[in-house]
């Protein structure tokens, strides 16, 4: 149970109103506003803000996208919001992304899926029990992927080490946090599974258009080029979403989060969807830093204390692009880092 997060549901409906807070009651403490006048007179009066709101798109008067309009307007960015709907049009789901919702859900609700998605938004680790079948079929789906975007990093010239290190990064770091804090919902198989996601960042990169294609008119390919670096992070997430086993929901569900904004800052000046704050989920902030640590440690020659202060330094000066939390975790891991740079390049050197 985590009473100390708030849901407030946003919906024209009793019915749905009334499941919803059947499914989420017992995890959460549940607000209900009936309608988008009424939600927004609750968030413009009241300081205390929820933890993340579930919201319906169509509804008289004001409907979803007004009130996400109104937030906006009112600058509340650093909220999470579901849209929900029972007619999943093209539009809607475009206009979705516009506004950079986290999450677009199709009516009818499940619960098991409502409530391990807003774990997961929440930072919760312990969303989702992993069978022996969902692990075995997790880590062929991983095997697959990776063969296959390894092949194309190789062919195109690119450093698939910078991604090997990433992942193991992120290891070594969720590692130190769930020691530290106690996460039992971080075991050995959720750090390894989301960790293995970070390998994956740049993935929407395979299905961008190549910046040595010739075409008739070069400005415009300029364009395009700088469009697609953009655009690779809903690629990516388009991409690993393909797979919809239910034995690999956690793992592509994860990996999704991380192709889609790991160039997301914590203040809200990052892409595609400029997401503030905690919206940015603490592994993808994680995975963040790790490829910024790896860009810049990864050139020095010793790979000592003192180099990496170096680069802490340097990374700490953006006080804008990680929370605190997620970039004191690195600090903590200095020594078994350091140890982890040596073993690698002494093995490859």
């Amino acid at each position: 149970m985590h009473k100390d997060k708030t849901v407030l549901i946003i919906d024209d409906s009793d019915a749905d109103r009334m499941m919803l807070n059947a499914m989420l009651c017992g995890e959460f403490e549940v607000i209900e506003k009936c309608g988008g006048y009424t939600a927004v007179d609750f968030l413009r009066e009241n300081s205390d803000k929820p933890d993340l709101i579930l919201l319906d798109i169509s509804m008289p008067g004001m409907d979803g996208f007004g009130v996400i309009q109104f937030m906006k307007e009112a600058q509340i960015n650093d909220l999470p919001v579901f849209l929900m709907t029972s007619e999943a049009t093209r539009d809607n789901v475009e206009k979705a992304l516009q506004y950079g919702v986290a999450e677009f859900i199709k009516k009818p609700i499940e619960k098991e899926d409502i409530i391990n998605k807003i774990r997961q938004q929440l930072g919760i680790f312990s969303e989702h029990k992993l069978t022996n079948v969902d692990i075995r079929e997790t880590y062929r789906y991983i095997s697959e992927l990776e063969t296959v975007y390894k092949r194309y990093l190789i062919n195109f010239g690119q450093d698939y080490g910078h991604y090997t290190r990433v992942a193991d990064l992120m290891k070594i770091m969720l590692s130190n946090y769930a020691a530290a804090a106690g996460n039992q919902g971080l075991d050995r198989e959720h750090i390894q599974i989301i960790s293995k996601a970070g390998f994956f960042y740049d993935i929407g990169n395979m299905i961008v258009p190549p910046k040595n294609v010739i075409v008739v008119n070069a400005q415009n390919m300029q364009s395009a080029i700088r469009d697609g670096y953009k655009n690779h992070t809903i690629l990516g997430a388009e991409l690993v979403g393909m797979n919809h086993a239910e034995s690999c929901r956690y793992f592509v569900d994860i990996c999704r989060d991380i192709c889609m904004h790991h160039h997301e800052r914590y203040d809200g000046t990052g892409f595609p969807h400029k997401i503030k704050g905690e919206r940015n989920l603490f592994y993808t902030q994680l995975c963040r830093l790790a490829g910024r640590f790896d860009s810049a440690f990864s050139g020095y020659r010793e790979h000592s204390q003192q180099e990496m202060e170096s680069v802490l330094a340097k990374l700490g000066r953006d006080e804008g692009d990680v929370s605190r939390e997620v970039f004191g975790i690195l600090p903590e891991c200095g020594p078994e880092i350091c140890g982890y740079y040596h073993t690698i390049y002494e093995t490859t050197g």
